[in-house]
């Protein structure tokens, strides 16, 4: 780490990550069109949202063990140009399946920056200054999702195929930008099969990495269903327009990031992730009730949505910002996040098929009950935290 942290380029990795992340709002914009326009059912159509995680579900590890041998700039620069290509080829999709195919190709290039990013800004942050940037990189997915959720509606007069490009372009160009960044990196391991596999089992035999990315999962799994499906709910089921509804779902997942923003506060106040997570969830769990209730007006449920996901979004920000201290060694690193961001791509993955499959079969009036199930989960991840942590200060004593 340097002795000063070097801001505008943390700042442009940071961004960067958001890039990569307006590729998942798109779809939640456009989805009520693309049930339109290609013909596809709610449950079909919900996995153009989640395909994006398919590939970090399968190899969020191993893409995390990849990363700590390569370096981190170039992995990025190239998930960003991956992304921007798949985007670009997504815009001529002629059916669901293959734009479907094509998010799977955009969620590598997804994986790769979300595995590569927090190296980068391990390579820029000071020691003193680490938590402050781990903490302000959570923000990026909530950033990348809230900002296309509110320009997003505006390219849907072109058609769902300019959102397609213009993505696409994007993501070109912060590849670029990127690549003329000056990044001293700590020098690369030795490839070392055995090493390999030692340190994946080091960082699988460790409780705290697990449960970091188990809570992640349960938070993604909520995430994803909420805000992937919050536009279909607000046009099909409240009979708004899609700019509307693109606006309320923006505000949500702005509300979303501010939680993200809190969680370096939460963190320094002494309050303990487990706490965080616990009420986060509990919230979550009653406030789903209203949120899918026909029965309140718009502004209420936007509230209510706006509430939950604030909340809840302390939970990434803190996850990023303790990763270091439960990680077996500074050196995996990476791979405990990438096993954090397998777990929460699996979640990602899960999440809007979930509740689609589920509203498609019971109707929206029972949505809440795939929520009150990850609350019970939640929890359960939360307190399994506490004691791991009282474990710990036994052992010390």
């Amino acid at each position: 780490m340097p002795d000063r942290t070097r801001w505008g380029a943390a700042l442009v990795v940071i961004l960067a990550g958001v890039v990569a992340a307006l590729q998942i709002g798109k779809a939640a914009v456009a989805l009520p069109a693309l049930q339109v326009e290609l013909a596809l059912s709610l449950s079909t159509a919900a996995w153009i949202v989640g395909a994006y995680s398919a590939l970090g579900a399968l190899a969020g590890l191993p893409g995390g063990i990849l990363t700590s041998m390569l370096n981190a700039r170039a992995v990025m620069i190239g998930g960003l140009v991956l992304a921007g290509v798949a985007s670009l080829a997504g815009a001529l999709a002629p059916s669901g399946p293959i734009l479907i195919a094509t998010r799977v190709l955009e969620g590598c290039g997804f994986i790769a920056c979300a595995v590569s990013g927090p190296r980068l800004l391990g390579a820029l942050a000071s020691p003193r200054e680490g938590q402050a940037v781990f903490a302000l990189w959570g923000v990026y997915l909530p950033g990348g999702a809230a900002a296309m959720m509110l320009g997003g509606p505006y390219l849907m007069a072109f058609g769902w195929q300019a959102l397609w490009i213009v993505n696409g372009v994007v993501a070109l160009i912060f590849a670029v930008g990127l690549s003329r960044l000056d990044i001293a990196e700590p020098p690369l391991p030795r490839v070392d099969g055995r090493a390999i596999l030692a340190n994946a089992r080091r960082v699988l035999g460790a409780p705290g990495p697990a449960l970091l990315g188990l809570t992640f999962g349960i938070y993604t799994f909520q995430y994803a269903a909420l805000t992937g499906l919050m536009p279909t709910l607000l046009v099909h089921q409240l009979g708004l327009s899609i700019p509307a509804a693109g606006f309320i779902s923006a505000l949500t997942v702005a509300a979303n990031a501010f939680g993200n923003l809190s969680a370096g506060a939460l963190m320094r106040l002494g309050v303990p992730i487990w706490a965080v997570i616990a009420v986060s969830f509990g919230f979550q769990g009653l406030a789903a009730f209203g949120i899918f209730s026909q029965a309140l007006p718009v502004w209420m449920v936007a509230l209510l949505a706006c509430l939950s996901l604030a909340l809840t979004g302390a939970i990434p920000g803190s996850i990023f910002a303790a990763a270091p201290n439960y990680a077996p060694s500074p050196a995996l690193l990476a791979v405990a996040i990438g096993l954090v961001n397998q777990t929460s791509n699996i979640g990602a993955l899960a999440g809007p098929a979930a509740l689609g499959a589920f509203v498609q079969a019971f109707g929206w009036a029972q949505a809440p009950l795939v929520f009150v199930a990850a609350t019970v989960a939640g929890i359960a991840a939360a307190l399994l935290l506490r004691r791991l942590r009282q474990r710990e200060a036994e052992a010390r004593r």
